[in-house]
């Protein structure tokens, strides 16, 4: 046999010695192999199902969020209703309490100038007083449904509330201020047209005038005098519920300056004679003063 020949047999000998073993490695290493995948495939597969359930959850999270959102928003919108309701029963509220304590200050201020003339007669004393304890009850109720209200809506918006206080406090204020105003005008209106002035009174000296059936406050717009008559026109008239004959008092911010007896009523417009003006105590009767006329005076 040739020495070439055998070479070549002892290597592939060899060649099968060495390459056994190796494709048994290679059998036991790729069942494995395929194993391992086949493992990662499914774990892969999980997580996908797993991704796609979180994906889900989060999708329906957001909707249930922006649902929430858009109820808030619903609710909101209610709520700023409410208070705009609210705020506009309080104040309807406040005007018909500042209307019920406005007649109730006539009505008061009514019964202290009978109790001074003593005019006033016990029955229409008990009426007075009757109207009187029914307007402090209506006051009452009034002031109560505001305080109610007045809470339902303090609790939407309570800033608005220190601001409305304030506001309502301010028009108490001047209104109380103008009631005294009034009262002490008519006071000293009532005493000088009743007895005259102060130097000129006399014992038994009583003054007479038509009694008006409504309160009217005007402007004097012009003034004429001629020798020992005055004068005076001022901006209300029929449509106002002016009538000839009525007594108004005129004043000069809280100085009474005289009477004005009212002769002649046009439709907005009306001419009366100024009485008991003094214009060295107490000034002339001037443009741009106030004539004042109350019901039952």
């Amino acid at each position: 046999m040739h020495v070439l020949t055998k070479i070549f047999i002892v290597l592939v000998a060899l060649l099968t010695v060495a390459i056994v073993p190796l494709v048994a490695v290679n059998a036991t290493n790729e069942s494995s192999f395929q194993k391992k995948f086949k493992e990662a495939q499914a774990a892969a597969s999980a997580a996908e199902a797993i991704l796609s359930t979180e994906r889900a959850a989060w999708l329906a999270s957001q909707q249930k969020i922006e649902g929430d959102l858009r109820a808030m928003e619903s609710k909101v919108a209610d709520l700023q209703k409410q208070a705009d309701s609210k705020g506009a029963e309080a104040r309807k509220a406040t005007q018909e309490l500042a209307g019920t304590k406005a007649a109730q200050a006539s009505i008061a201020a009514s019964l202290e100038v009978l109790a001074q003339n003593g005019k006033a007669t016990g029955e229409l004393t008990e009426t007075l007083v009757a109207e009187l304890r029914n307007l402090r009850t209506r006051s009452m109720e009034a002031e109560k449904r505001l305080v109610e209200v007045q809470e339902a809506f303090d609790s939407s918006q309570s800033s608005l509330e220190v601001a409305d206080a304030a506001r309502r406090a301010l028009q108490e204020e001047v209104k109380r201020l103008g009631d005294e105003k009034d009262r002490a005008l008519a006071t000293v209106a009532d005493y000088v047209a009743s007895v005259g002035e102060l130097a000129k009174a006399r014992a038994g000296a009583v003054g007479e005038h038509i009694v008006a059936t409504r309160r009217v406050s005007a402007t004097i717009i012009s003034v004429r005098r001629d020798g020992n008559s005055t004068l005076a026109e001022i901006n209300a008239g029929a449509r106002d519920g002016l009538k000839a004959g009525w007594m108004m008092t005129i004043g000069d911010g809280s100085t009474f300056v005289g009477n004005l007896r009212i002769t002649e009523v046009d439709v907005n417009r009306s001419v009366g004679v100024v009485e008991l003006e003094d214009a060295a105590s107490r000034g002339e009767v001037k443009v741009g003063q106030r004539a004042i006329a109350r019901s039952g005076e």
